[in-house]
């Protein structure tokens, strides 16, 4: 009785202290605006989660486990192509045009916007010709008939008008958090009712691709006019007659950070989109949609790091810009922790009821997935605790090492994900990614606490310096 009461004591006293700890964190002024900015991403974010999700729902029952497959394959190869080829500008934009505002400098500014927006428009033009190009190589490959060949024609024709990378950029960079969220809710409700059109009526995949077509291509125009119209707002004009001869001198290795953001982006893809190619070629198209519903229950937990994610990365640059290394590595912890928690009760969560949760939504034809959601889902916890690590290194100015470690962990997640699926199923799926975020995770950790403890080092004793030589004077 002693023994249980002072249990109950301890674990009141653990939880007191624990709510402490968070109340005084969310006293933080950066902490506040950062979970400010994320929540304005997150409520509409979960409005446009419900609504993707009831279309997501609605398609996979009327399409059927293997034509929805189909569709699965045929979004993660256009996906894949424009991830490869279209270079991710909007990081180059919230890295050096964040310096470029923190100095106050406006033409570097325009410069950056200008460079950044000429790679958006290059790598659409290119991005779409590659894939058109190679579509009947994966196609035979994957075993499609020229229907679905020609419906994956179709759909590339959506990189064209991926201009976003600047725009995304400048948005994020005046906090426009906001915007993002009106224009998930706009592609959303229309794609929704779409599909629920397509359910009424019953009609085939080729009306669902020409639906994604036109809600992805009004999601890009919307993002590309709202970008540039804050541009305006904040008098950002003329930005075309910047010359860009001096792009580089006045933004040291822009042109290598954007290369390495690109291929680590590209990497990033290849274990999203790759692996859904391989279980397509190895489990057929079929296995590629039970896989296809795992990974989206499975993302379920990613509300909580998504809306961070996009918030976090800009703070992060300017902490590190301004040497203010110790609050760097605090919003690094506690957004973390936070974001890891919630992420740990959702899958929780699932475990108790996501079989009832499948048979009821999805139908009996799709509950061979919860056993692969399960584990997925925990990989994504493990990628949740972690997710403020990329965005810490690229802000540090160390896209290299973020490449090398995400190379390394997605060739062995690759591998192992060929070998499981052919050994123990489709479940191996799941095991292969809870191998594939637990690598990542304990590599980026390792390398950045070595970082930020000798930057710390290295501010103390200037600071001493400083202090040292005041008092000598």
């Amino acid at each position: 009785m002693y023994g249980g009461s002072k249990i109950k004591n301890l674990e009141n006293i653990f939880r007191n202290y624990l709510f402490e700890r968070i109340r005084i964190w969310f006293k933080d002024d950066l902490f506040q605006r950062l979970f400010k900015n994320a929540g304005t991403l997150l409520s509409a974010n979960m409005i446009a989660w419900i609504l993707g999700l009831t279309t997501f729902v609605l398609m996979a029952r009327v399409l059927g486990p293997s034509q929805f497959g189909l569709f699965t394959l045929i979004i993660s190869y256009v996906t894949l192509v424009d991830g490869v080829v279209n270079f991710q500008s909007w990081q180059a934009m919230i890295k050096y045009g964040g310096d470029a505002l923190e100095n106050k400098n406006i033409n570097r500014f325009k410069g950056v916007v200008k460079f950044c927006t000429l790679i958006d428009v290059l790598t659409a033009i290119v991005g779409t010709i590659t894939a058109i190009l190679i579509v009947s190589i994966i196609g035979s490959w994957l075993s499609w008939n020229n229907d679905t060949v020609n419906m994956a024609t179709f759909y590339s024709l959506t990189i064209l008008f991926n201009l976003s990378g600047t725009p995304t950029g400048v948005l994020r960079l005046f906090n426009k958090f906001r915007l993002f969220a009106i224009i998930h809710i706009i592609t959303a409700t229309v794609k929704l009712t779409g599909i629920a059109i397509i359910f009424y009526l019953n009609i085939d995949l080729w009306t669902v691709i020409s639906l994604y077509i036109t809600t992805t291509i009004i999601g890009q125009i919307l993002l590309f006019s709202l970008g540039w119209r804050e541009l305006q707002i904040q008098g950002y004009t003329g930005v075309f007659k910047v010359p860009l001869k001096e792009i580089n001198s006045l933004n040291p290795g822009i042109f290598n950070f954007v290369l390495t953001t690109n291929l680590t982006g590209s990497v990033g893809l290849g274990r999203k989109e790759v692996d859904t190619l391989i279980i397509g070629g190895i489990a057929g198209a079929e296995g590629a949609g039970l896989y296809k519903v795992a990974k989206q229950l499975a993302s379920i937990p990613a509300m909580c790091s998504d809306s961070l994610y996009q918030s976090i990365y800009p703070e992060l640059s300017k902490l590190w810009a301004k040497k203010e290394i110790l609050a760097f590595k605090k919003l690094i912890i506690r957004s973390g922790l936070i974001a890891g928690a919630s992420a740990t009760f959702i899958w929780i969560g699932f475990i108790m009821f996501g079989s009832w949760a499948i048979q009821t939504f999805f139908g009996s034809s799709y509950v061979a997935a919860q056993s692969l959601t399960i584990m997925y889902m925990l990989a994504m916890v493990i990628a949740i605790f972690s997710f403020p690590l990329q965005p810490a290194m690229l802000s540090i100015g160390k896209p290299k090492i973020s490449f090398w470690i995400q190379l390394v962990a997605t060739i062995i997640y690759l591998i192992t994900l060929k070998w499981l699926l052919s050994a123990i199923g489709i479940i191996g799926a799941g095991i292969a990614a809870i191998i594939l975020y637990a690598l990542c995770s304990i590599s980026m950790a390792i390398v950045e606490i070595i970082i930020i403890e000798k930057m710390l080092k290295a501010v103390k004793k200037s600071s001493f310096s400083v202090d040292q030589n005041y008092s000598e004077a």
